[in-house]
């Protein structure tokens, strides 16, 4: 057994002339974050400000707020830390770190500058990518100088230097002889959207001054490592109690967007052990079943290679976490379990903090050789998997060469490449990285951006890797037993793939290349980007009929199916109501805020839309004056219960989005009550029914817009018949199942509906209506439970020119269309006949859109070279959609691929 204490790991290092220094008194100098006057370290923050004490110290002096069990901490502002970058200093002393880059300092010896003239001259944030070698020598030039004996003589006995070791004054007060550590609370860490979770330091006080630790932590914010886009970003500090662990590990409370279990990970001794994951350790895992809680849950003895122990020095007062090596701790019989008491606890702890950020949260915690439970820190999960699935079945183990679990979302192709004994910089373009565990250096920007994806044998599935891997978006394999299989194939052509397989998660690696097939069969989801939607649906006034088009039944049959085409449009990816589908993912959005705000506009816009289609179905059914007509009594009768069911609708609705948009209305500072965030998960599923469930048996029921928008297309496909007849506007004529309406002026003839093309409607076995017009040819098909609108344009909108559109609605109830699996299946098989009978030949392309949440298919083939063309590509279509219904039943249980 092997001890070593644990030391900051080596790193790389950088232009300037000699710079003038700012010798204004400290308090009167202005912070570099905007914050003014003097240092005030008694200030009460309140609310919690990330500006100055970081997200770690919000987050902290939030969980203190909410009672929650927090080791006794102190913050150093942000303002602080920005007085010690004005600090002035001697050029000369800062020369050696920067030597060979530095050119001018060390010619002019007694001259002052400061860390924040340095930055403000190198201007690191505007440098050119050619600068950007420069720009590392340079950062690693200032980190090894701040974290040097150099600048802690320069700055020891400064104010702000005087006001830090005050702060742990305070501590030692609170509770005598206990060490502290102190942990980085970037302004911009552990925020939503991107957590940055280990790219800052951590250290156990290990000097006699705090002071020394603290400069070290201040020192990892200025590696170029942690500034891929410029200069270090401004920074608080915390100086907090560190407590000597039993166990410590970190708790995630979802483990997938679709599984909300939540994991304990951890290891006897210091967190780090289990959070770092780079030591090879295999951490013990207990899995919480949410709603039966510590009655149910799943306990997994890891395989604790190493682990860390605190001790005090030997040669001054401080602290060190000293790694044990070879521990062989794998659990026997449940030894190292944790108790049924702190699985409650930490479950309760979780919930909690949820409720606090409003979002899934990553916590790391500790308990003492008391039994006692500590959180020591708090981030909002930022990626969870899940997104992707494909409608495969997961390969059998013997068509691998490795499978496993999946520490990281996504799927690759490239050569498999073994990271022992290899230098990082030979690291191929898109390979895929071999390796026991994760290392720090895999986690670089260079490493990262160069890698497609990882394989290791031994790591957790919540620790600092596994997180930034996930933020990164590269797919990790951990491969346990089975790694040697694959690291014996060093050099190979392979395929890693960490996804969803027919609603199910798989992780594996294989021989060969995937790409074609995962990427022909990824299915369609409910993922929504990041950033606020542009204008990608119709405008205000689009969504209004033009004056006069309400007067001719032809116009305004045109326009009430336009008007449905754009609703619909607002159900499709891009329409701006998609992250209501999957709310776990919004809330995890640094963007959740504008994400909410571009919905509830969205919203507004569709509602409007909605309006103004039923009042245009009312004019519609006015056309034909007061002629009385069996067909059409009944749609007359009911159209005021249909008014009165939609204004019911949209008091929910508005109702809804209020109480999805009111607890972010505070931005972090939000209000919390117990369960405050499973109620907003449910109000915004609620609010995504109101808006998109649609029941196609009894939408007059309008208990979504989408069922309303439903209702009347019926009703005015139904009525234009007896509309036309009423009105004496165009010719109805009828064979069989079909309907015929014609709306060509006389002497002019409808030239879209061939000879050959009325035949091949004439064979299909639905009810089917046909809309004639000069510049189009509208077909609308009842294929049982769902319908298809086939459009035939000679000048659609856009510019698009001659443009066949087929419209393919289904019914699903869950966002992921997974409780119709069969319907889903379906529409992925139309996809791929509809690629197969190349039905945009002629076209510019086929533009294919699937929306699961509306259980609708659009498929658009625009700029068609010729009308010939437009009419062969529909003739091939309508067999096809004739041998849709039923389908789905064969196909229920059918694995594709």
């Amino acid at each position: 057994m092997n001890t070593r204490a644990s030391r900051p790991s080596k790193r790389y290092s950088s232009h300037i002339d000699t710079i003038g220094c700012d010798v204004t008194p400290l308090a009167k100098r202005l912070c570099h974050i905007s914050v003014a006057g003097p240092l005030n370290q008694s200030a009460d923050y309140s609310p919690p400000n990330r500006g100055q004490l970081g997200g770690k110290g919000m987050f902290l002096r939030r969980m203190e707020e909410a009672d929650l069990q927090v080791p006794s901490f102190k913050c150093i502002t942000a303002q602080m830390m920005n007085a010690l970058e004005q600090h002035p200093l001697d050029s000369g002393r800062l020369a050696p770190h920067l030597s060979g880059i530095a050119y001018g300092i060390v010619d002019k010896p007694g001259s002052k500058t400061s860390l924040t003239r340095i930055k403000e001259h190198l201007n690191l944030n505007a440098l050119q990518p050619l600068d950007h070698a420069i720009r590392d020598k340079w950062l690693k030039g200032l980190s090894t100088f701040i974290a040097s004996d150099d600048f802690y003589q320069q700055v020891k006995d400064s104010e702000a230097a005087r006001h830090i070791r005050d702060l742990r004054r305070q501590l030692e007060e609170l509770s005598p002889s206990q060490p502290v550590i102190v942990r980085s609370s970037g302004v911009n860490e552990d925020n939503y959207g991107d957590a940055q979770a280990g790219k800052y330091r951590s250290e156990v006080q290990g000097e006699d001054d705090v002071l020394r630790t603290c400069l070290k932590v201040m020192a990892s914010g200025y590696r170029p490592e942690v500034c891929p886009e410029g200069g270090p970003q401004p920074m608080a500090l915390i100086i907090q109690h560190c407590i000597d662990c039993h166990y410590g590990g970190v708790v995630m409370s979802y483990q997938s967007l679709q599984d909300d279990t939540v994991r304990v990970e951890y290891t006897p001794g210091q967190p780090r052990g289990s959070v770092a994951g780079q030591s090879g350790t295999i951490p013990h895992r207990i899995d919480i079943d949410r709603q039966a809680g510590a009655d149910n849950l799943q306990y997994f003895p890891g395989t604790v290679s190493s682990l860390f122990v605190l001790q005090k020095n030997t040669d001054n007062n401080g602290y060190s976490e000293t790694e044990i090596q070879d521990a062989a701790t794998q659990s026997d019989g449940g030894g190292q379990r944790l108790s049924n008491g702190l699985v409650s606890e930490l479950r309760e702890a979780v919930t909690k903090l949820e409720d606090l950020l409003l979002c899934p949260v990553d916590v790391e915690f500790a308990i003492d050789h008391e039994g006692r439970l500590f959180l020591l820190q708090v981030r909002p999960v930022t990626r969870l998997s899940g997104g992707m699935d494909f409608a495969l079945s997961i390969p059998k183990p013997e068509e691998t060469l490795a499978s496993g679990e999946g520490a990281s979302e996504g799927h690759c192709t490239g050569p498999l490449w073994v990271a022992k004994n290899r230098a990082a910089d030979t690291l191929p373009e898109g390979a895929i990285v071999v390796a026991r565990h994760g290392e720090e250096w895999m986690l670089e920007p260079e490493c990262l951006e160069r890698a497609a994806g990882f394989v290791f044998a031994a790591g957790g599935t919540n620790d600092h890797v596994a997180i930034t891997l996930r933020q990164a978006e590269k797919p990790c394999l951990l491969a346990g037993d089975q790694y040697p299989t694959v690291a014996a194939q060093d050099g190979q052509q392979a395929t890693l793939a960490c996804v969803r397989f027919n609603g199910s998660p798989g992780a594996f690696v294989v021989a060969g290349d995937l790409t074609e097939e995962l990427a022909s069969h990824r299915t369609s989801s409910a993922a929504f980007s990041d950033m606020p939607v542009v204008e990608t649906v119709a405008s205000r006034d689009d969504l209004f009929p033009p004056e006069g088009t309400l007067s001719q039944v032809a116009t305004a049959f045109h326009w009430l199916t336009d008007q449905n085409a754009r609703l619909l449009a607002f159900f499709a990816p891009g329409g701006g109501l998609e992250c209501l589908a999957n709310p776990i993912k919004l809330s995890m959005s640094a963007q959740r805020s504008e994400l909410l705000a571009a919905t509830q506009a969205r919203t507004k816009q569709l509602i409007q839309g909605a309006e103004a289609l039923l009042d245009s179905y009312r004019a519609f059914l006015l056309l034909a004056g007061d002629r009385h007509s069996s067909q059409l009594q009944p749609l007359r009768d009911e159209l005021p219960q249909l008014m009165t069911r939609f204004e019911t609708l949209k008091q929910t609705i508005r109702s809804g989005l209020e109480r999805i948009t009111q607890p972010l209305q505070g931005g972090e500072k939000l209000p919390v009550s117990p369960g405050t965030f499973c109620q907003w998960l449910a109000a915004c599923h609620q609010l995504q029914s109101c808006l998109q469930a649609l029941d196609p048996t009894e939408p007059e029921q309008v208990r979504s817009v989408h069922e309303l928008i439903f209702a009347l297309h019926q009703r005015f496909i139904r009525a234009l018949g007896p509309v036309t007849l009423a009105s004496g506007q165009g010719t109805v004529s009828a064979k069989d199942y079909i309907t015929y309406l014609d709306f060509t002026p006389p002497g002019e003839e409808a030239l879209l509906l061939s000879p050959s093309g009325k035949v091949a409607i004439e064979k299909l076995r639905c009810p089917v209506t046909v809309v004639s017009m000069v510049d189009a040819l509208i077909v609308n098909l009842e294929l049982g439970n769902h319908t298809s609108i086939i459009e035939l344009l000679e000048q659609a909108e856009g510019g698009k020119g001659r443009t066949l559109r087929m419209k393919f609605s289904d019914k699903f109830h869950k966002p992921d269309g997974s409780d119709r699996p069969g319907n889903l299946k379906r529409m992925w098989f139309l996809a791929q006949l509809l690629k197969a009978i190349e039905l945009d030949k002629n076209a510019d392309n086929m533009k294919l859109g699937c929306n699961a949440v509306a259980g609708e298919m659009i498929v658009e083939c625009s700029h068609m070279t010729t009308r010939q063309a437009m009419q062969d590509a529909f003739e091939k279509l309508i067999p096809v959609l004739n041998d849709l219904p039923g389908l789905n039943l064969h196909l229920e249980n059918t694995q594709l691929g």
